[in-house]
């Protein structure tokens, strides 16, 4: 019976060291100068990343590229909660850049069930993307940190083009209601021979 009763002590007191230890709060270093908190963005927003770019020292996002190179701008949400749907509207200048491709991320994506997504042809420089979160019985919206959709876009002419978000663009909830943001995050579009 003596040991029995050692075995199971020993045995429980092993676990409960083992959870002890293994329950310390994970510590992470933000040394990736695109991480909302180094781009000065508080939650709930919205931002772009390049991911062959860098931030400049007012905060923005920035790619340089070349005329006829092809890059990528991912457009994401930051800390946002219970989105349903949402109407991007981005602005650009169509003579420096040109929309090529655009493709959903993983926010609104419900399990295997990928989002509705709708396009208008960039007119005018801008680009009008619709996201709709496909729900399921147990999932009825997106929340978090995550790409909202990839962008993929050609260097057309020299110069250099802001993108930033309009105010057209907006996030609803399931029941209709637009989810407020804070300060939006910016963007910077510089092409040279």
């Amino acid at each position: 019976m003596g040991l029995i009763f050692h075995k199971r002590f020993f045995h429980t007191l092993g676990l409960v060291v083992a959870l002890f230890v293994s329950c310390d709060d994970a510590s992470y270093e933000l040394d990736n100068e695109f991480d909302p908190e180094n781009l000065g963005l508080e939650p709930p927003t919205i931002f772009f990343h390049f991911p062959s770019g860098k931030v400049n020292s007012d905060g923005i996002a920035e790619i340089d590229s070349k005329v006829n190179d092809i890059d990528i701008v991912e457009l994401y949400a930051y800390g946002i909660d219970s989105v349903a749907g949402a109407h991007l509207q981005i602005e650009f200048d169509a003579e420096v850049i040109g929309i090529e491709t655009i493709e959903p991320g993983g926010f609104f994506k419900n399990g295997d069930n990928s989002p509705l997504v709708f396009i208008t042809d960039e007119e005018d420089g801008y680009l009008n993307i619709y996201l709709f979160f496909k729900p399921s019985p147990t999932n009825v919206s997106a929340s978090g940190t995550s790409s909202m959709a990839t962008v993929t876009f050609t260097s057309n002419d020299e110069g250099s083009t802001p993108i930033r978000y309009t105010e057209q663009t907006i996030f609803k909830d399931v029941n209709n209601i637009e989810i407020i943001l804070n300060t939006k995050g910016e963007g910077s579009i510089n092409a040279t021979q």
